[in-house]
């Protein structure tokens, strides 16, 4: 009786937190924004991979065309949406009067994998640095200006930000997602940094996607078509397999501020993937890692261990993990 009371006033808290947290508005902080000039600013394409998010389309769309920070075309990806996206997106197209050039590609069937559009968004963009914004998420109208300075930095080939989260109705959850991102508490994303990529991938994404969300994240444009083929491989941890194999061709740049807006739904696949095949996907990725990068001996205790946590969370003792794609 007492654990269901627990249950039924953490359920409360949360809720009455949720009634009382901001809102957050793109629209209101571009009132307070002044023209901003960028002198030779570099070439961003910004890619929205769609499916049936017409709800949250014209803030997305707004939020690339909002930045201080010029993008130098958008282009969005419909997945065969049933929804009105597609006739949102044309309207949108043919109201556009921002200068910046626009365009829809519809695909004729829906390609079954979030990475077959990732391809198609560095195949399309024309632009020498690729933003895939995701349709249900936002940001600060100061994202890009934030994340390309990282790319000041030539040997960058990912550079992102901190994310906040918030609900569907743009009610804040979370600040920042660094409770989920550093499990060990080590301060490192604390503050701004560049660091080698292998290294990033030795020192701690190894051990969990320390890259919670993509749209937070602006990629130097590479042909990463093989690499996006294998993470079809993967439903949940696609994204993770992804990251560490760009990361072998250069360095990352993370900005500490919270300028990507993650929105939680509750219907996400992380909210309805299975347990086991989450286990079996992080315990994959994990050994992907131990073979292809140098990692110490106390790290790969950090991996043990974060397994055998992982493993209660789940509620999967005594079982053990199918990995999967351990020949990759």
């Amino acid at each position: 009786m007492m654990c269901f009371i627990s249950r039924c006033y953490r359920g409360l808290k949360r809720r009455y937190k949720r009634l009382i947290a901001p809102k957050l508005s793109i629209y209101e902080e571009k009132k307070n924004v002044e023209g901003i000039s960028f002198a030779n600013h570099k070439k961003v394409s910004a890619i929205i991979p769609n499916f049936n998010y017409e709800k949250y389309l014209d803030e997305r769309i707004d939020s690339i065309l909002f930045q201080t920070y010029p993008v130098s075309e958008l282009i969005i990806l419909d997945d065969c949406s049933t929804d009105h996206s597609v006739q949102l997106i044309e309207e949108r197209i043919r109201a556009n009067r921002t200068g910046i050039p626009m365009k829809l590609i519809k695909n004729d069937k829906n390609s079954g994998s979030v990475f077959a559009q990732w391809q198609k968004a560095f195949a399309s963009a024309t632009g020498d640095y690729v933003w895939i914004a995701e349709a249900d998420d936002s940001c600060s109208v100061h994202f890009l200006e934030h994340i390309m300075e990282g790319f000041k930095n030539p040997d960058v080939v990912i550079s992102y930000c901190e994310s906040l989260t918030m609900d569907e109705s743009n009610r804040l959850l979370m600040s920042d997602l660094r409770e989920w991102i550093d499990i060990y508490h080590t301060g490192k994303w604390n503050k701004s940094y560049i660091n080698d990529g292998t290294n990033e991938v030795s020192d701690v994404m190894c051990i969990n996607n320390t890259l919670a969300n993509v749209s937070s994240a602006v990629f130097k444009k590479g042909d990463y078509h093989n690499i996006l083929e294998e993470a079809k491989k993967y439903r949940l941890a696609g994204d993770w397999y992804t990251y560490m194999n760009i990361l072998r061709l250069g360095k990352i740049a993370y900005c500490k501020e919270s300028l990507n807006y993650h929105r939680m739904q509750n219907k996400g696949v992380t909210l309805t993937t299975n347990a086991k095949k989450e286990f079996d996907e992080i315990v994959s990725l994990q050994s992907y890692a131990m073979k292809h990068f140098d990692i110490t001996e106390e790290v790969k205790e950090k991996i043990y261990e974060r397994r055998a946590t992982k493993r209660r969370q789940l509620g999967l003792q005594g079982y053990h993990a199918v990995d999967y794609y351990s020949s990759i």
